[in-house]
């Protein structure tokens, strides 16, 4: 199918930044480096309008996560004078965006394309059979979680996440880190990444540093991110006189500094849809320990084999996070080994361009499933593998 130049709509309604806003940004500049045009639509209060304005990147104003009818009609105007190929919508809300501003709209010719980031089950299926064109998921995981939900099945597929390799200097990393810690540069830097919510399991990794402790004082665990649990995290941190050894950092505008800097990164995530953090450790040829819990299977493990890529909590338990933390941090040999293999497998399945090529792939198929009349199907695109 040859791949035009198109015209894309690209929505997020989340205020917040994660890893599916991390997705949708990179995809967009990449995407408009390949020529195609894209429209920004966010809400004026995230942090992804704050990255746009930063950037000079061409926005639709557009207020709040629950718009108005006068809103929808400004979104349906705007696709009728860009006469737009494609609306992707990066989140449920964005979705309903899609399809609400686009409602008895004769003759449609703009496709939507929604994604799901997330393993989190979907209220209803009916709804995305209504609102979208094709749905793309992140990760196999992603893709199961969908089906179950009752999903129709009949083009399935994924369309990994992609990460461009960070060009950090990790020796200047580590060297910045101790100054701004106040470390000596041999202590042992752990390093965690995401929003402080449950089911990233930071409850858990608190509770192993002070196991960690017991055996060892010289360490330093960073946490790089903000949330509800910050609040809990901080009287954790008192309550276990961990000061000295866990830094809270809050939000960081590029985290992967902190990964490039660090002897270890850990993800004890309960629940995660791929984690874009995560392959960027194994690009960085960080060490990483994380759970074997939805995508993170798929990053964690060799595509080919199963083999592990890293130390892999098999269990939510403290006292064997701490074990595993005591492991990799000593097992020298087994780190260079790891390493090595994380960063190969990390560069060829999660790689910026096939993210683009995929997107691409499901933009077209959509345009051209249009000229066929099979009505308004929610799929995902996958690509096996």
């Amino acid at each position: 199918m040859s791949q035009s130049k198109l015209k894309l709509a690209l929505l997020s309604s989340q205020l917040k930044w994660g890893g599916g806003e991390q997705l949708l940004f990179t995809l967009g500049n990449e995407l408009e480096r390949r020529g195609h045009e894209v429209l920004w639509v966010c809400p004026e209060e995230s942090v992804l309008t704050q990255r746009l304005d930063a950037a000079g990147k061409e926005r639709f104003p557009f207020h709040g996560r629950h718009p108005s009818p006068a809103a929808m009609y400004r979104l349906r105007r705007q696709w009728q004078q860009r006469h737009l190929d494609v609306l992707h919508g990066n989140d449920a809300h964005a979705i309903s965006w899609c399809g609400l501003s686009t409602l008895g709209w004769p003759n449609r010719r703009s496709r939507i394309i929604g994604v799901k980031h997330t393993v989190f089950p979907m209220r209803s299926a009916t709804r995305y059979h209504w609102l979208v064109d094709r749905m793309v998921c992140v990760s196999q995981a992603v893709r199961r979680v969908c089906l179950d939900s009752g999903l129709l099945s009949d083009y399935l597929r994924v369309v990994y996440g992609g990460v461009e390799v960070p060009a950090w200097d990790r020796l200047a990393q580590r060297q910045l880190a101790c100054q701004q810690l106040q470390l000596d540069h041999q202590t042992p830097l752990i390093c965690a990444v995401g929003s402080l919510i449950p089911c990233k399991g930071y409850d858990i990794l608190l509770e192993a540093a002070l196991h960690l402790r017991r055996h060892r004082e010289d360490f330093c665990l960073v946490i790089c991110g903000e949330g509800p649990m910050r609040a809990e995290l901080e009287s954790k941190i008192r309550d276990h006189h961990l000061e000295k050894q866990v830094r809270l950092l809050g939000f960081c505008e590029d985290p992967s500094r902190w990964i490039a800097a660090a002897d270890l990164f850990v993800h004890p995530s309960r629940s995660e849809g791929l984690s874009l953090v995560t392959i960027a450790a194994q690009m960085l040829e960080t060490p990483v320990l994380a759970t074997d819990v939805g995508g993170l299977q798929e990053v964690m493990r060799c595509r080919w084999t199963s083999r592990p890529l890293g130390w892999i909590l098999a269990t939510h338990q403290p006292t064997d996070l701490a074990e595993l933390i005591q492991d990799a941090i000593d097992n020298q040999p087994k780190r260079r080994q790891l390493m090595r293999e994380a960063r190969q497998s990390a560069s060829e399945r999660f790689s910026l361009a096939s993210m683009v090529d995929g997107f691409l792939d499901v933009y077209h198929e959509a345009l051209h499933a249009a000229q066929h009349p099979a009505g308004r199907v929610a799929v995902s695109y996958a690509q096996a593998g």
